[in-house]
This record gives C-alpha cells, sequence and structure tokens, in this order.
C-alpha cells in the first residue's frame, strides 16, 4: 500500500464518503463523493460507487460486489431525486450496475444485471444474473424476476426469501475476514 496511490475513499465537489466504521472497502474499489456506507456494509474488489451527481447509500449489512457499479444521473425525467439506495442485507452482483433507483432491504440483485434510472425494486426479490430492469419500472415485493426486459418468473418461496439475507450475512463474515487481511492505508475503512 505504500506505493499505490489509489485511495478506495476519494471526496468529489466538496462531497465525502461518509462510513460506519465496521465497513470494508477493498483496497482496489471506488467510493466516490456523496455516498454513506452504513453498518457492516462491504463494497469488494473493482466495485465503483460514484455519488457524484446525487447522494448513494448503502444500507447495513448490504454489500455491492467485484466490478459492480453504482452511480447516479444529474436528475430523472419524473422529477424524483436522482438519487441511489440499497437497503438493508441487499447484494449487488459481481459486473451488475445500479445507475438512479432504488433497491429496498433483502434484494438479491444478480450478477451482470443493470437496474436503471428511476426503478424501484421492493423488498424480498431476486432479480437473476443478467436481468435488465428498465428505467421507472416497478419489481413487485417478495418475487423473482429476470430477462431482458425485466419480466416475472415466480413468487419467492420462504426459503428463498430467507436465502437472500443468509447470503448477505455471509458476506458480511467474507468482509470481516478479508478485512483483516490488508493494511488498509490512513483515512480507509
Amino acid at each position: 500500500s505504500d506505493v499505490s496511490r489509489h485511495r478506495p475513499l476519494m471526496p468529489l465537489g466538496g462531497e465525502a464518503p461518509v462510513y460506519a466504521n465496521d465497513v470494508f472497502v477493498a483496497p482496489n474499489a471506488a467510493v466516490i463523493g456523496k455516498v454513506e456506507l452504513r453498518d457492516e456494509a462491504s463494497v469488494w474488489y473493482g466495485a465503483v460507487i460514484r455519488g457524484d451527481h446525487a447522494a448513494v447509500t448503502i444500507g447495513s449489512t448490504a454489500n455491492v460486489q467485484s466490478r459492480a457499479v453504482v452511480e447516479t444521473v444529474p436528475e430523472l425525467e419524473s422529477g424524483f431525486p436522482a438519487a441511489v439506495s440499497v437497503g438493508d442485507y441487499s447484494s449487488v452482483g459481481a459486473g451488475a450496475t445500479l445507475r438512479s433507483c432504488t433497491i429496498e432491504h433483502s434484494v438479491d440483485v444478480g450478477a451482470g444485471s443493470c437496474v436503471l434510472e428511476g426503478a424501484l425494486v421492493q423488498a424480498g426479490v431476486i432479480l437473476e444474473p443478467g436481468t435488465v430492469v428498465p428505467p421507472g419500472a416497478l419489481v413487485p415485493a417478495g418475487e423473482k424476476w429476470g430477462g431482458n426486459p425485466a419480466a416475472f418468473v415466480a413468487k419467492l418461496s420462504a426459503e428463498e426469501a430467507g436465502a437472500i439475507v443468509e447470503r448477505a450475512e455471509a458476506l458480511r463474515v467474507e468482509a470481516d475476514a478479508a478485512s483483516n487481511e490488508y493494511d488498509p492505508p490512513p483515512g480507509a475503512p
């Protein structure tokens, strides 16, 4: 870490990331601008979270996995705030993209999925890998969706709904272990 100039947490436009003392941000991740990382959140290797145009909030025990991108746009056509909110116990899969959308609590966003401007994914949802949720779409609570564009697949069973939280908890444990494996630079969580 003495030779790398990469800073996992960077201010932008006078706004700096705010984070709890027990978050994990991988050494090559980038958390930029107006971003809030709540208790036990994790941002994995190569992920980028940009709070440049609007605020981004990552909930407690939520995770943004490797190479995922969370970004905001300057404004939404609807007039609603262009912020991104990821709820508690939600997982944003590897290579997924979230753009000015709302992900409620206990959601599993599959690897390579895209959730676009103004979309709302309600609580207790699984988005299958590669799902594209178009701008302004609503994904109702307790369902599994997949495809491009996203379409209803099935109602979630109690086991599937419980597995969402279990997955987030398992990644929290992995984050704790990973956090102990490297010596973070000054100012990094």
